[in-house]
């Protein structure tokens, strides 16, 4: 397989920030700027675009209105930019920031089928934080963490954490989390489908932190916790009950503000695509759960500790959000038990049975890498209640087996020969 190997540097970042990488000589653009936005460390929330070396240039036209000048960067390859080693072009990320970022392409290269053709080959520096005023920002933001008797001293520790360090950066964190999710020389199967989940939740994360959210709703990490929940709920939960908590989890009925009708139902599809992923993860033919905290890039244990808690947080809100399988999930010993790492985790417990925030603290840290495994435990507990309840439903009837959850990557049972997500399941 030929690939490029690409440095990308901050400009004007001191200390200095940059990154080499490698990835497949044919990778589309799209692509890569979702990867620099996990190995920079942003947090793509806001607009982007390329600019090659003869000034054109390459943005996003979903949901943005493009100017005469401006080039569509899903037609394109990271090849069309850079080709030959020497080639460089800018990567300009937040435009009221204007982080800018220069990707020199410094040799072209075959790897055997047993590499990774995404990986971090080296780095320094850790990633500013997000709307901290671009470069002149965030170096006035370093001078007041480093200046204990500065005004802003406590304001820029609450923002950076006590244990920022600016020249810091992991290559093996980056490698862990991209790790087996592109294809390799001689692969039968393509990245396609793995591409299409990060295009996925990149795009519900770009709508859920925009202003035209109200800011009690889910965050993209507790959403994928509220659809595990409901994915192995024993009793079906429409959308009409399970939305109004993602917009709002205060319960006081806030709303998203649409740009227009056909806003809503893209939106609308990408939270159901969003839900059937994850479902499909716990049919009978996977078998598996993995969280997204456990995915998504995060610079610190203690992000991805937090980003444990709101995934909690969201699973208890699936959990709890019919009464009567609550009421009598926890007042069965197993099912207490079994609930007991999401309560903890989420922090949900009341005053009267936490225990001390010292051994509730040491046993998220002993969780944080089960939880997956605790929602399949969960799913195996209440299995048999949902037979009862299609029962129930069914006026007496001869109890019904439960139906198997299409995943979006099988077959669609409509005979096309298609995949789910390809058909029916869009």
């Amino acid at each position: 397989m030929v690939v490029f190997e690409i440095r990308v540097s901050l400009l004007g970042a001191e200390p200095g920030v940059w990154r080499r990488l490698r990835v497949p000589g044919d990778f589309e653009l799209r692509m890569f700027h979702l990867v620099l936005q996990m190995l920079m460390g942003w947090q793509n929330r806001h607009l982007h675009e390329f600019v090659s070396a003869d000034r054109k240039r390459y943005v996003d036209f979903d949901g943005y209105e493009p100017q005469a000048d401006e080039l569509n960067e899903r037609l394109f390859l990271l090849a069309n930019l850079v080709s030959e080693a020497g080639d460089r072009c800018l990567y300009l990320y937040d435009f009221g920031d204007d982080w800018a970022h220069e990707v020199v392409l410094e040799a072209v290269s075959e790897i055997g089928p047993e590499d990774e053709p995404v990986w971090c080959l080296g780095g320094a520096g850790a990633c500013p934080p997000e709307d901290c005023g671009g470069v002149p920002g965030y170096l006035e933001l370093l001078e007041q963490f480093n200046d204990f008797d500065a005004i802003g001293h406590d304001d820029a520790v609450d923002l950076l954490g006590e244990d920022f360090d600016p020249e810091s950066f992991d290559c093996s964190s980056f490698n862990r989390r991209i790790s087996g999710m592109f294809a390799k020389a001689g692969d039968e199967f393509p990245s396609e489908e793995v591409d299409e989940e990060i295009q996925l939740i990149t795009d519900i994360q770009e709508f859920l932190a925009s202003d035209a959210v109200p800011e009690t709703a889910m965050s993209v990490v507790m959403l994928d916790g509220f659809f595990s929940a409901l994915a192995i709920h024993p009793v079906t939960i429409m959308p009409g009950r399970w939305l109004p908590l993602v917009w709002d989890m205060s319960g006081e009925g806030l709303q998203p503000e649409f740009a227009s009708q056909k806003d809503a139902e893209r939106v609308m599809g990408l939270l159901l695509a969003f839900m059937n992923s994850v479902t499909s993860q716990l049919t009978p033919v996977n078998g598996d759960c993995v969280p997204l905290f456990q995915i998504v890039p995060l610079e610190s244990e203690k992000e991805k500790m937090m980003a444990a808690k709101d995934w909690a947080g969201g699973f208890m809100l699936g959990a709890t959000i019919d009464e009567e399988v609550w009421g009598r999930t926890f007042s069965d010993e197993a099912g207490r038990e079994l609930m007991a790492p999401f309560v903890i985790m989420s922090g949900y417990s009341d005053e009267e049975s936490r225990i001390s925030e010292e051994r509730e603290e040491e046993i998220r840290e002993e969780l944080i890498d089960e939880m997956g495994e605790c929602v399949q435990d969960l799913q195996k507990f209440w299995e048999p209640w949902n037979t009862e309840y299609l029962a129930r439903n069914g006026s007496g009837r001869t109890a019904a087996r439960a139906q198997h959850r299409v995943g979006r990557n099988e077959p669609c049972p409509c005979g096309s020969g298609k995949k789910y997500k390809q058909c029916c399941g869009k």
